[in-house]
């Protein structure tokens, strides 16, 4: 009998190490480490300057619901040209649009000055992503696409434009693509504000300031607005 109950519990033993073994380990082995990024440092500024900018208010990057996470997204074009995927262990350290956002604010106090949302004597850039992955043309040859549609407005539209660029990743796997991401980022910002130099914005400030939105401006520095509605008290019923 003592046998046979030793045998019973080396079977045992055998099944549970086997399935161990076909599971990857997944209860004993620790998961993997994620790896953050952000767009880097800025590019050096260019040996020619570029046209400077007169003061502007930037409203905050918007972006599709899936970018208010912190994947780096790619995608295989090759052969799953409509899926959408996401890096395992590799995460950006912030919401792309809020990366995206915090580099145009930079740009645009290096080509002039940059005031807060509120000061609506000044016309606005919007920038809406609409694109912000690394796209696979091959297994091992891939580059980052950054789209966008700049919109400048004051009283009314000014200017509206898609942009993009898509510049190589310098190795087939995440980091590459986040530099790849990241130099595309600068590209089309420097394209937006190029484009927003040639727009009329000194004469759309002269106009005088624009009216303030009824809902709190769209920005980080927003603060609550005045109203000039006072409800009136309902009278009691007779």
């Amino acid at each position: 009998m003592k046998t046979r109950s030793a045998l019973a519990s080396l079977v045992m033993l055998m099944a549970l190490s086997a399935l161990t073994a076909l599971s990857g380990c997944s209860v004993l082995s620790p998961a993997k480490p994620s790896t953050t990024y952000d767009l880097g440092p800025l590019a050096a500024a260019p040996s020619q300057p570029p046209a400077r900018l007169p003061k502007l208010r930037v409203a905050d990057t918007g972006g599709p619901t899936w970018m208010d996470g912190r994947g780096i997204y790619y995608r295989l074009q090759y052969t799953q040209a409509q899926r959408l995927q996401a890096y395992a262990t590799q995460r950006w350290v912030d919401a792309p649009t809020r990366l995206f956002d915090d580099r145009l604010r930079d740009a645009v106090s290096g080509r002039g000055e940059l005031t807060w949302y509120g000061d609506t004597s000044v016309p606005a850039v919007k920038v809406d992503l609409l694109g912000f992955e690394q796209v696979f043309d091959s297994p091992t040859s891939s580059r980052g696409v950054v789209r966008a549609r700049a919109t400048v407005f004051h009283k009314a539209l000014i200017g509206q434009k898609t942009f993009v660029a898509e510049l190589p990743a310098p190795s087939p796997d995440g980091a590459g693509g986040v530099k790849a991401l990241s130099a595309s980022s600068d590209a089309v910002i420097a394209a937006i504000l190029d484009w927003a130099a040639t727009l009329p914005l000194e004469a759309a400030a002269a106009a005088g300031p624009a009216p303030l939105p009824r809902a709190n401006p769209p920005g980080r520095n927003a603060v609550p607005l005045p109203t000039d509605e006072t409800p009136t008290p309902t009278p009691p019923r007779q």
